[in-house]
């Protein structure tokens, strides 16, 4: 049986080394504010819709602060690509607000300045930014020892036998940020939910092509 354990997990990084992992990598423009904008407007919606959504509002404003200070339709109208727009708008208002009540200004990089717990806790407490989003935040932007779980990696550790079949993704989350080295977070997030696109899709995986063949529970059934 392959069971999670820190022997198991170094050898699924060591058989997925090759693999160039390039999602969920943080935007280019923006900022942390953007970062985490983007990552609120991530939940629900496939990549490609959220980028389509965020390159829109980073061309209807100027900044951070115009985005604060706008009426909520014009974000609405803004996102909308990237749906759920009359839930998301308002939740960047209060993400910024938020922001500005903290720092008296409209950047996030005070969340790289405390420590990551406290980092962690504020952002849980904002309203559509849940830990999965926090995670990713943390990791990327100061390395942090997370290990964020989307649908692609809730499905990979399941198959290969890690988690029962059903396992929610933020237990799944909190377990692998307990038993993964944090040297090995980032690139092991990138390339499972790499090969969860490409190789072990949810219908008609291409199992005889993936790399973790050799160890996966759901291949052998």
């Amino acid at each position: 049986m392959f069971r999670l354990s820190k022997k198991n997990i170094k050898k699924i990084s060591i058989l997925l080394q090759d693999r160039i992992g390039n999602a969920h990598m943080p935007p280019r423009e923006g900022g942390t504010t953007g970062a985490l904008i983007a990552g609120l407007m991530s939940q629900n919606t496939s990549d490609h819709n959220r980028d389509i959504g965020y390159a829109q509002l980073l061309n209807c404003f100027d900044s951070w602060e115009s985005v604060a200070k706008a009426k909520l339709d014009e974000i609405v109208k803004a996102i909308k690509p990237a749906g759920m727009m009359n839930q998301r708008a308002p939740r960047i208002k209060a993400l910024l607000d938020a922001i500005h009540e903290r720092t008296a200004a409209y950047s996030a990089d005070f969340l790289l300045d405390i420590s990551t717990e406290k980092a962690f806790q504020w952002l849980v407490e904002r309203d559509g930014i849940g830990e999965k989003t926090a995670a990713v935040f943390l990791l990327f932007h100061r390395g942090a020892p997370y290990f964020p779980v989307d649908t692609h990696i809730r499905r990979i550790l399941s198959r290969i036998g890690f988690f029962p079949e059903g396992t929610a993704a933020i237990k799944i989350q909190r377990s692998m940020t307990e038993v993964c080295s944090p040297d090995l977070m980032m690139n092991l997030h990138l390339e499972i939910i790499d090969l969860g696109k490409k190789i072990c899709r949810p219908h008609k995986p291409k199992c005889r092509e993936c790399e973790l063949l050799s160890v996966c529970e759901y291949a052998r059934r």
